[in-house]
């Protein structure tokens, strides 16, 4: 029998990201713990980073870089004839097709329906037909058949309007009234048009009901048999709490009071109930939800991957390496060691990010629980698309302490200061904004 190995599918800019540290941290306990080989295969010419080959190297961790999807696929079987591949994973959304082909390849067990983490329909009626306590409202159409007598009396407002494929929430809008919905359609042709320069060429949308009520995550492993490993829940606050022009926030929340707020077998039922409803195996899964005024559980997507945030938010608060979730079904979720709390700033119009206020970050960086604060100084001076499009991650504000009370009173600092965080250049963003519309209108 050959050695086991597990194969990570990266991009070339995944590996100059801050995420991808983590990973590589994790993929290494992985190694030291389990003997398994790690093999990444990224797209793109040889990577130039001596240190980060040397790294590699030293804890037996193999590096190709791929062409394309065949090549790809070549180079993957060649792994396979030397060790047996037990799991291809992914960490980006574009490649969960290009990694359930692959499995295939390798006669790894596929989910009754492989497409389903790129088909927010598929996701929703599979559901629905499975168990009516997990259902929501909900209709799928194109642009030029919709009828909005129709939506209001089968869904009404306010309401959620995504395609259904898109990337990182492209086109997701909350939709209050008659008058938002018809703009977003009469917008949604130039919308599609930029949707499909970025390889996603879908004209279905789908009109889903707004699930009110407070929004978590969590993240587990189906193996081939269906069996599931699950981690804790994570707390998202949202946008909406920390708002400063277009440059939102979402804070990824782990401490005692939170997940005491949901109970673990209950949790786990509701995950079970969706994994039987949907086939979902041999993958990982992270899975939005909310808890709504009726404490009731409510899928919002399902993604079939994990990333760097996650991974190292559950391993600083709990010790959990989700990667072992893999290798090993008998892990038990061990009691929180620290509260743990990722502020992530997200760009999202058409706004210029002149700098960010360094004698702000100094004074954030001095406080009790802010263990590290990674800006991605590379968006500054450059403009980031329309929330339509998706969002551009500007940077992470890490906390972590054994207090409570320590931690949240950081957080609110953060908040108290947040507008103040960001220099923003608002005359260059509305020039430009003014010179788009006269295009529009001229067209």
């Amino acid at each position: 029998m050959h050695r086991k190995a597990i194969v990570h599918v990266v991009t070339k800019s995944r590996m100059k990201s801050d995420a991808f540290s983590i990973e590589i941290d994790l993929i290494e306990h992985l190694s030291e713990k389990y003997g398994i080989k790690n093999v990444i295969f990224y797209k793109g010419e040889g990577i130039e980073y001596q240190d980060m080959l040397s790294k590699l190297e030293k804890f037996g961790i193999l590096l190709y870089n791929y062409t394309n999807r065949d090549d790809l696929k070549e180079k993957i079987q060649e792994v396979n004839n030397e060790y047996e591949i037990v799991f291809v994973d992914t960490p980006m959304e574009l490649l969960v097709n290009v990694v359930n082909e692959v499995r295939t390849d390798l006669w790894l067990a596929l989910s009754d329906s492989p497409d389903i983490f790129r088909d927010k329909y598929l996701q929703r009626r599979l559901i629905q037909e499975h168990d009516n306590k997990l259902w929501i409202r909900f209709i799928s159409l194109t642009p030029d058949k919709i009828d909005l007598d129709s939506i209001e009396s089968k869904v009404g407002y306010p309401c959620i309007i995504k395609p259904t494929d898109g990337l990182q929430s492209s086109g997701v809008v909350k939709i209050h009234n008659r008058d938002e919905l018809q703009s977003y359609l009469d917008h949604y042709q130039d919308f599609h048009d930029r949707l499909k320069s970025r390889w996603v060429d879908s004209k279905n949308l789908i009109i889903e009901e707004f699930i009110d009520g407070q929004l978590y995550s969590v993240d587990y492993f189906v193996n081939h048999e269906w069996e599931v490993m699950l981690s804790p829940a994570v707390k998202v606050w949202l946008a909406r709490d920390i708002w400063v022009k277009d440059y939102a926030n979402i804070s990824r929340v782990l401490t005692e009071k939170t997940v005491d707020d949901l109970k673990w077998k209950r949790l786990k039922h509701f995950v079970k109930s969706t994994i039987q409803a949907t086939g979902i195996r041999n993958t990982f899964v992270h899975h939005e939800f909310k808890l709504n005024s009726k404490w009731e559980l409510k899928t919002i997507e399902l993604n079939g991957r994990i990333g760097g945030w996650r991974l190292e938010l559950l391993y600083r608060a709990y010790g959990i390496n989700l990667y072992e979730f893999i290798i090993n079904k008998s892990i038990k979720v061990p009691k929180i060691k620290k509260s743990n709390i990722a502020v992530n700033i997200y760009a999202t119009c058409r706004w210029e990010l002149d700098s960010f206020n360094q004698e702000l970050l100094h004074k954030i960086h001095k406080r009790k629980s802010v263990f590290s604060i990674f800006l991605e100084e590379k968006c500054v001076w450059k403009e980031v698309w329309l929330t339509q499009d998706g969002f551009v991650k500007l940077g992470t504000i890490k906390l972590e302490h054994e207090n409570y009370d320590e931690i949240r009173k950081d957080y609110r600092y953060i908040k108290k200061h947040y507008r103040d965080l960001l220099e923003i250049d608002t005359q260059q963003g509305w020039i430009k904004i003014f010179k788009s519309l006269k295009k529009i209108f001229k067209k």
